[in-house]
């Protein structure tokens, strides 16, 4: 990524890299944390089943233990890991949640979306309070208790899950030109169809035997085995799926780092030095509209060229148009010069612009101020 003069831009200016965003955007770290907290923790399990000699803890157990098993062996290692995996994946959610209300992500623009928002924050909760309580009550002293939250988490996960993936894919229809938003809802609704599916086939064979490998009804020890060990496989594997869940949300926050006042003023400044034409680069925006005239960025300050960048961004995530338009005379719409060393900032002063801007209320026939893809009409508040 370099500019006019051939610098290449520094690791923490470069948005393709984690080094920018644990300056710019370090709320991406809470899900990034919760995955590896939750992989290492599921990995260092397994290993101590390993390294005890892959025991039976209990006289009754298969040949492949529970992860529960083993939590409850291991108690106080496993309730650490759950307690912290709990924390960061809550704080994600909330860290969503303020940066969208802020501007820094795309907008909701529509009643229903912050509905799911909440309900998905709701459900992280339930399903945190169940991981945390399962560790708690271990599956030899208070197996009932145990199973009872360990079903209260995958629920309450799944729901979670289920209710961010609406919200992202109405915010896709809202912000056609956010790519990334369809396709980061349908991978995590992917994630979440195969863990449930997988937790289905858990609790299907667990329910053969009982979770036991010793005779059942008409079932043969060696049956049993056989039944509940693969039961025993398929936790495992929804637990090491948990993982991509938690990636999904750092997708979500990832872009939040390309809409932080001191990336934007620091981008700014570096432009100015090293790029006297190239203006906003194409991937900021994600498009090249701004390729389409010599003037764009032009022999600007790095103040003027903050403010470029500040409010292309805010149009953006508020779903308004960013595609340059232009009459006779200059180039309007975003902050773009008019050819006489001025700056066109829709009305926006340097002020301003340090204020995240909200949107009005349609409230009494008002328009919302914020405009669909591809037009310059104002649009009412859809609910």
């Amino acid at each position: 990524m370099k500019a006019a003069d051939g610098s290449r831009r520094p690791l923490w200016l470069n948005q393709n890299t984690l080094t920018a965003h644990i300056f710019f955007g370090p709320y991406v770290l809470f899900p990034i944390l919760a995955a590896l907290t939750w992989l290492g923790g599921i990995l260092a399990l397994l290993g101590l089943w390993v390294k005890d000699g892959k025991p039976r803890y209990q006289s009754d157990e298969a040949s492949v233990v529970f992860i529960s098993d083993v939590g409850a062996t291991h108690q106080k290692t496993f309730i650490g890991i759950c307690c912290t995996t709990a924390g960061f994946y809550i704080l994600s959610l909330f860290a969503e949640r303020w940066l969208r209300h802020v501007d820094r992500l795309p907008t909701d623009l529509r009643k229903r979306e912050k509905i799911f928002d909440w309900l998905a924050i709701f459900f992280c909760i339930i399903g945190s309070a169940g991981l945390v309580l399962l560790s708690a009550f271990n599956a030899f002293d208070h197996s009932t208790v145990h199973w009872t939250m360990t079903l209260v988490f995958i629920i309450g996960v799944a729901l979670s899950a289920i209710f961010q993936s609406a919200e992202v894919w109405s915010l896709h229809k809202d912000h056609p030109d956010r790519k990334s938003l369809r396709r980061n809802s349908i991978l995590k609704l992917l994630v979440v169809l195969l863990a449930i599916l997988c937790a289905i086939g858990f609790g299907a064979t667990y329910a053969v035997c009982g979770g036991n490998s010793t005779p059942y009804k008409s079932h043969t020890a060696e049956t049993c085995n056989k039944v509940t060990s693969a039961a025993a496989a398929l936790e495992w594997t929804v637990a090491f799926i948990l993982v991509f869940y938690f990636l999904t949300i750092a997708a979500d926050l990832w872009p939040a780092g390309k809409s932080s006042p001191r990336y934007m003023r620091r981008l700014a400044k570096w432009q100015a030095k090293h790029d006297n034409f190239n203006g906003l680069e194409k991937d900021f925006t994600g498009r090249r509209a701004f390729n389409e005239t010599s003037q764009v960025g032009g022999n600007l300050t790095w103040q003027q060229r903050e403010i470029n960048l500040r409010q292309d961004m805010l149009n953006r995530n508020l779903g308004r148009d960013v595609t340059p338009q232009s009459n006779s005379d200059e180039f309007i719409g975003n902050g773009i010069g008019n050819g006489n060393g001025n700056v066109n900032t829709n009305g926006y002063t340097q002020n301003q612009l340090d204020t995240p801007i909200t949107a009005r209320s349609s409230v009494g026939g008002e328009t919302d101020g914020r405009y669909s893809m591809g037009s310059q009409t104002p649009m009412m508040r859809q609910v």
